[in-house]
């Protein structure tokens, strides 16, 4: 059982209609912002001040289309274990979208300043964005066995290596 993920149109809408929210939104926040550049700010820095509705919004829609792949993820029929992975984590993913869009970073440039105390909100907003990273990477990886086309495989591979360059960046 291989999912076809055209025959369920609606759940394929709210994914990509979230995903193009995001981007599209994360790009207006740059143009709203040029105070906080790209190269050296993180996303959620848009998430305080007077663009947080934008990222509030942007990251719904993450979290929407997070809850959508999960859900197309669990009407795979085969394999099960695979299936529940995938879906699991992507509601992980979901979840840590919505956690990230209620709650403000408190870092500046991913470093949280000397002056400021990590407070509760801050700290949500932290593991937020690891429920993202951690729940989008186990997902991609459960989901190899689920669509088994070259294409997808390829997609997942070049991610991977995106990320694996992404990181060091970060950290």
């Amino acid at each position: 059982g291989e999912v076809r993920i055209r025959s369920m149109p609606a759940l394929r809408t709210i994914v990509r209609s979230g995903l193009a929210a995001f981007a599209g939104l994360v790009a207006i926040e740059h143009v709203l912002r040029p105070d906080l550049p790209p190269a050296e700010r993180f996303i959620s820095e848009y998430g305080r001040g007077w663009t947080q509705p934008v990222h509030v919004l942007a990251f719904a829609g993450w979290a929407l289309a997070g809850g959508a792949c999960a859900a197309l993820a669990a009407r795979v029929p085969t394999p099960a274990a695979a299936r529940a992975l995938a879906a699991g984590a992507f509601a992980v993913a979901a979840a840590g979208a919505a956690l990230a869009a209620a709650f403000a970073t408190q870092t500046v440039g991913g470093e949280l300043p000397a002056d400021v105390v990590r407070t509760l909100p801050g700290r949500l907003h932290d593991v937020g964005t690891l429920l993202i990273l951690g729940g989008l990477l186990v997902a991609a990886t459960a989901s190899l066995p689920l669509i088994r086309t070259r294409r997808y495989r390829l997609t997942i591979a070049g991610l991977a290596v995106a990320l694996l360059a992404i990181v060091p960046v970060l950290v």
